[in-house]
């Protein structure tokens, strides 16, 4: 077994994983990025990130360097008609517009420039299968790559950052308390409708529930609502039953669709849930993204807060490797990351769960009564503090710099 020392070990190369590693290296800490699949490019992966990012991204000189495009507003339709928009061009520049950015160059260019630092290591597939720990304390872990070799990496710290399906989570023996959530999403990509523009946008029908996110300049990402564990039905309805359902909802995808959307293999199933983990940290772990807390996918928060609590995380993280000694990060110097991003995750979670609340409306009466009082409440005080945290986030975070290698 091949023997590894670093000082931070992070496990799981998405946007969280990717940006606490980058960070982590660039400040001169010994760091591992753990990734069990082979390729980056895999399942589906939102492609939105909140204006937050945007001035994140541009804290640590790296905002022109990644591809992406502009997004000004977020619109919601409803029959039609303009619901209410969400317009991040409001805000005081310039951070004032919202990103789409593919994922897999995304994670590419984090690793990338990771790896311009020797005291980074980049292991791709490369899974965990077990922690190593002594008296209830993480010491590091073992995990075995694509060719069935394993390795045994002791550090300081290791930082669960694999998904809301995490290994280091369930592991580490952390609980989650799960909320309910009734709906699932299934997406797919299809190319633009010619001579059409799709926004950021969720447009409602009585046939249902559409959301489109622009995936570059020829392609945009779709999504349909559909009650929890009913894809088997819809499956066995068949891709052309799908496919006339969706050109009902809107007629102007049947310039495309039907030539386009052949199978189901072409789609991904979203299981939409909400959780909190019970504890983000413990000696010698720490927990950031869909491993701590799963967001739902309503007004787009997951990216951005992964990339949050990275930028949180690498704070703390730097503050507990200064305070010295060698041994591993306790819980007690790590624990102020979690009581500053817990809360501020809570209150998304609240605002996603009155955002679905309102969108999922089937009642006529109030159905009627949301078409009236929607425009009014884009008007006041309250909506625009709502839109300024679901766009700039609860709390102030800005990345420290003053750890980095000059």
């Amino acid at each position: 077994m091949k023997i590894i020392d670093v000082d931070v070990a992070v496990v799981g190369a998405g946007p969280g994983g990717c940006m606490l590693s980058y960070l982590l290296a660039r400040s001169g800490v010994r760091t591992a990025l753990l990734e069990r699949h082979n390729c980056l490019d895999r399942e589906f992966r939102g492609y939105f990130f909140q204006p937050s990012v945007v001035k994140l991204f541009d804290q640590i000189g790296a905002l022109e360097d990644i591809p992406h495009q502009h997004v000004p507003k977020f619109t919601f339709v409803d029959h039609g008609k303009t619901l209410f928009e969400v317009r991040f061009d409001e805000l005081e520049p310039p951070y004032n517009y919202g990103l789409t950015i593919p994922q897999p160059p995304l994670l590419e260019f984090f690793i990338g420039q990771a790896a311009r630092y020797s005291n980074f290591t980049y292991f791709g597939g490369t899974a965990v299968t077990d922690l190593i720990e002594e008296d209830g304390a993480v010491h590091g872990l073992i995990a075995k790559n694509h060719e069935g070799e394993e390795l045994e990496m002791r550090c300081r710290l290791v930082a669960g950052a694999d998904g809301r399906h995490s290994t280091i989570r369930k592991l580490a023996g952390l609980g989650q308390t799960m909320g309910k959530f009734e709906l699932d999403f299934v997406w797919f990509d299809m190319p633009q409708v010619p001579g059409k523009d799709y926004p950021l946008q969720i447009q409602i029908e009585d046939e249902g529930m559409l959301n489109y996110i622009p995936k570059g300049e020829d392609q945009v990402q779709v999504g349909w609502v559909i009650p929890k564990k009913t894809y088997p039905e819809l499956v066995k309805k068949g891709i052309e039953d799908f496919v006339r359902t969706l050109i009902a909802v809107e007629p102007d995808l049947q310039n495309v669709l039907p030539r386009h959307l052949k199978s189901f293999k072409q789609c991904s199933v979203l299981d939409i849930q909400v959780g909190m983990t019970d504890t983000w940290v413990k000696d010698g772990l720490l927990l950031l993204g869909d491993a701590a807390h799963i967001a739902s996918p309503f007004s787009g928060q997951g990216n951005s807060l992964a990339i949050q609590d990275a930028v949180v995380a690498h704070d703390t993280v730097m503050k507990a490797l200064e305070s010295g000694g060698y041994g591993i990060v306790p819980a007690e110097l790590l624990k102020r990351y979690e009581l500053y991003r817990k809360p501020a995750v809570a209150e998304i979670q609240s605002m996603q769960a009155m955002q679905a609340r309102l969108i999922a409306m089937k009642s006529p009466g109030l159905l009627r009564l949301r078409r009236m009082l929607a425009p009014v409440m884009r008007r006041t005080l309250l909506f625009h503090q709502m839109r300024n945290k679901i766009a700039l986030g609860v709390q102030r975070v800005d990345v420290n710099t003053s750890y980095f290698i000059r």
